[in-house]
């Protein structure tokens, strides 16, 4: 009985191994080559496949799509630069709203604090629009290197609209949106990354003086993606309001995060014979291919790379 059991034991294992080198994952056999490793830049780049695998990934070689960052975050040097959007419209409020900021706000939001914060103004420093028609027509405001704003010590600034409605005018509104601060890496400006965007300033409103016994519709108010001014139709009094931020602080770095390939086939798709890439900017890339086979008893992935030139 024990020689039957021990022989079944082993036939059992020995049924399990070759169970296990059946369904085993075999290492990808896809070959990749293109005609010619040297281009003009807007030319198409044709690379060849010859085999299978079941996922693959192309990373060209350029900025954001860089094999040499796939698992390596970009953390660069930057500015901080401010930008935003503006629409103002009805109603003869030319002056309706100013931007400020100030290193000495203490944080509370009320009228009180507020008033005795000091506030630097900026608005001419950036494009803000007149009235433009009855309904918001956004504009950019340009791009402000804002570095040199904040304290030496690492201490916040908050910013803040300085709203206003003047006695017996005309209604005229006031909205920004896409409020935030970038990231412009120094070495290269064309790349950059958000440090704080709209949701991250956290503008608070608060109103000032002729809120006390008005009801204006729509009141001014803030959300999600904007902050709207509202004057009102019955307007026989002065009236102001604030929207303040959250503190900012000063970011020396921006960190642009991992880059990201181009999936160009799940197990799912059938077999291709090529891919086409085009290179718009002169330069040398390597292109990387992840070709991965991959099941529930695991994966196995290869990495294949070449080199392209990319004439002007």
């Amino acid at each position: 009985m024990k020689i039957f059991k021990y022989k079944l034991g082993m036939f059992l294992a020995f049924l399990a191994l070759g169970c296990a080198k059946e369904y085993q994952v075999q290492e990808p056999t896809l070959k990749i080559n293109v005609v010619k490793n040297t281009v003009k830049a807007g030319e198409v780049v044709v690379f060849n496949f010859d085999g299978n695998a079941d996922f693959i990934s192309f990373y060209s070689g350029e900025t954001g799509m860089d094999y040499a960052f796939h698992n390596k975050e970009r953390i660069y040097q930057s500015n901080n630069v401010l930008n935003f959007r503006s629409a103002k419209y009805a109603g003869n409020n030319t002056d309706c709203a100013r931007l400020k900021y100030s290193t000495d706000f203490n944080g509370q939001y009320d009228r009180e604090s507020i008033r005795a914060a000091t506030w630097i103004d900026i608005s001419d420093q950036f494009t803000i629009p007149p009235i433009v028609g009855t309904s918001a027509t956004f504009s950019n405001s340009g791009d402000l290197e804002i570095s040199n704003l904040f304290p030496a010590d690492g201490k916040p600034i908050y910013f803040a609209w300085f709203f206003t409605t003047q006695a017996n005018s005309q209604r005229t509104q006031f909205q920004v949106a896409e409020f935030k601060i970038q990231g412009v890496v120094t070495q290269d400006p064309s790349l950059s990354g958000v440090v704080y965007d709209f949701v991250d300033c956290a503008f608070k409103l608060v109103l000032g003086e002729g809120f006390d016994h008005v009801t204006v519709s729509p009141a001014p108010n803030i959300n999600s993606t904007r902050i709207l001014w509202s004057g009102t139709f019955a307007n026989d009094t002065f009236k102001e309001g604030w929207a303040v931020s959250a503190p900012l602080y000063k970011s020396a770095q921006v960190n642009l995060g991992l880059d990201k390939p181009n999936p160009i086939k799940v197990v799912s798709d059938p077999e291709s014979a090529s891919y086409q890439y085009v290179y718009k900017t002169a330069g040398k890339y390597t292109a990387t291919f992840v070709v991965a086979n991959s099941s529930v008893y695991g994966r196995k992935e290869v990495v294949k790379q070449i080199e392209i030139n990319v004439e002007p």
